[in-house]
């Protein structure tokens, strides 16, 4: 696959990012003038909006770290440090940001001025359109009421008055509608790998379904992709070994064991560089090989410990460790806090504080280092075949636990980056779309078993008991949802949603049962203010923040 090269661009977005204010027009930036007269540029500024995806899946990989999911250590990296700990203020910007929105908005404003293929450029439109949609989605689920910036000179909404939340979500399902059929189901071109389909608007529509409540909308717009047949499940070909778990898992047969090692390459490999056969992926952020970093990405350094050369920016919590399910399918009781400090002996580990991580689900393995727990699978890197925890180290996890789950070894550059896209929206959360949505409407049934069930065998998992009552599957569906998109961003939105922060934003422990993190929770926490900076500049911010409880 030829990637969007996204990153070239950033002198010719610059046209329509640039919110100063300035007399003169800065000389190493392209006139308007000058611009827009052929199909390249608009394909060029188009291509520089895309950016916007690379900059979303760095934050939604940080956004678990906002959540009982992960912790980040770092606070130069993310607010989600200060933010956990309670400090959300107006002094601090957690996002608010105009410039993807007003670039779309000059791409709109120019696009007819060229002289191009009608097709080609209400295609491009609808691509535009999606991207800002996509923005402002993002942006009413961190901050609530926003102005709606429809011209380029709107810099930042500065003039304008913020319209409800609930405007916001009616507004970007609008925009995802009028769309839709603008978009190619697939794209047959190499050039245009990657870009943004029917099935984009369509999946991210029945995301906005569901986080806003509106149920039957929710599953029906599910249906329509996975009735599609366009995107399925991943499942890899290569069924890889080389890690031995068998004094982990109990295997009941050959077929159980070869089920269990097939389930494990699926999970690891789906989130690898898989070149062009990920079928699951709906909408992604895409990197290409590149020792520089400008194109790669940094993800693997962000997850792995010093003692894999990388520096544990982000790193799962022992109550995310603990929702893996056991490997049957139920629910695991995990030890106290001090019990488990207790077996872990100091860096000395006894049987049962192993036996934790014993027949546990696939997908805890393929996601999770933990002390004395295999990690083989690393070519060129690493001393041991199993982890070991240099608890207090430089760029050692806190907790800890380090994440595997996208940490990719297979596209490794010596500098430690990756070439591994960043799936922002992917066929197996439509699944949990559709189960989710369906049951809150009209309680379990078939199909949401079926789609269930779908997404636990291709890990190897068993299926879920069909004994559910509508608040029992709900439970599942959600731990099922924490389970599957683990780091990847959709906890921060979960736990705001179902309005369950308060009771799972709680202080984070290591293994030897030492404090790490105080975490605390307001329920004005729910959206973020706006930043002091943005109401200095727009006044008419004042009445909505205050209503937000800042």
């Amino acid at each position: 696959m030829k990637k969007i090269k996204i990153i070239l661009l950033s002198v010719t977005l610059a046209i329509v990012t640039s919110s100063c204010n300035l007399d003169r027009f800065p000389e190493d930036k392209i006139s308007e003038d000058t611009f827009w007269k052929t199909e390249k540029d608009a394909t060029m500024a188009l291509n520089g909006i895309y950016t916007y995806l690379s900059s979303a899946a760095y934050s939604n990989l940080y956004n678990d770290s906002y959540t009982d999911n992960s912790f980040a250590q770092y606070p130069w990296e993310t607010t989600a440090v200060d933010a956990s700990a309670g400090n959300i203020l107006p002094s601090t910007d957690f996002g608010y940001n105009f410039v993807t929105i007003r670039g779309v908005n000059t791409f709109l404003e120019n696009i007819d001025k060229i002289p191009m293929d009608k097709n080609l450029a209400k295609r491009y439109i609808a691509e535009a359109r999606f991207i800002r949609a996509f923005n402002y989605f993002d942006l009413s689920q961190y901050f609530g009421a926003l102005p709606l910036v429809q011209k380029s000179g709107e810099l930042d909404g500065a003039n304008l008055t913020p319209i409800s939340e609930a405007n916001i979500d009616d507004y970007v399902i609008s925009e995802l509608s009028a769309i839709e059929n603008d978009l190619p189901t697939t794209y047959t071109s190499s050039q245009d790998k990657g870009r943004i389909t029917k099935g984009a608007a369509l999946a991210f529509k029945a995301r906005v379904y569901l986080y806003t409540g509106k149920y039957k909308e929710a599953y029906e717009t599910a249906q329509l992709v996975i009735n599609s047949g366009t995107y399925k499940l991943f499942n890899t070909a290569t069924v890889d070994k080389s890690t031995n778990y068998d004094n982990f898992v109990t295997y009941t047969s050959t077929t159980d064991k070869d089920n269990f090692y097939k389930g494990l390459s699926n999970y690891q490999a789906l989130f690898w560089a898989n070149n062009d056969g990920n079928i699951e992926s709906i909408l992604e952020a895409q990197y290409i090989p590149d020792s520089k970093g400008t194109h790669s990405n940094s993800m693997t350094l962000l997850l792995l410990p010093n003692e894999e050369s990388g520096w544990s920016s982000i790193t799962p919590t022992i109550d995310l460790v603990n929702a893996y399910w056991k490997k049957d399918g139920t629910a695991f009781t995990p030890p106290s806090n001090a019990t488990r400090a207790s077996n872990y002996n100091n860096g000395n580990p006894n049987n049962a504080y192993l036996d934790e991580f014993k027949d546990r689900d696939t997908r805890l393995y393929a996601s999770i280092m933990h002390p004395n727990g295999p990690w083989s699978y690393l070519k060129g890197f690493g001393t041991s075949t199993l982890f070991k925890w240099s608890k207090g180290g430089n760029n050692t996890s806190k907790i800890g636990y380090n994440y595997k789950k996208m940490a990719d070894y297979s596209s490794l550059d010596e500098n430690l980056n990756t070439s591994n896209n960043f799936m922002l929206i992917r066929y197996a959360e439509v699944l949990l779309i559709y189960a989710e949505a369906r049951n809150e409407f009209s309680g379990p049934d078939p199909s949401i078993y079926d789609v269930l069930d779908q997404i636990r065998s291709r890990v190897g998992m068993v299926g879920i008991s069909k004994t559910q009552t509508k608040e029992t599957l709900k439970d599942i569906i959600r731990n099922e949802r924490r389970i599957e998109l683990a780091n990847e961003g959709h906890r921060f939105y979960d736990i705001r949603r179902w309005k369950i922060a308060p009771n799972v934003m709680k202080t984070v422990y290591d293994i030897t049962n030492i404090q790490v993190a105080t975490r605390v929770w307001i329920d004005k926490f729910y959206r973020f203010p706006y930043p002091q900076i943005a109401v200095d500049l727009n006044p008419k911010l004042k009445e909505a923040q205050a209503a937000k409880g800042y």
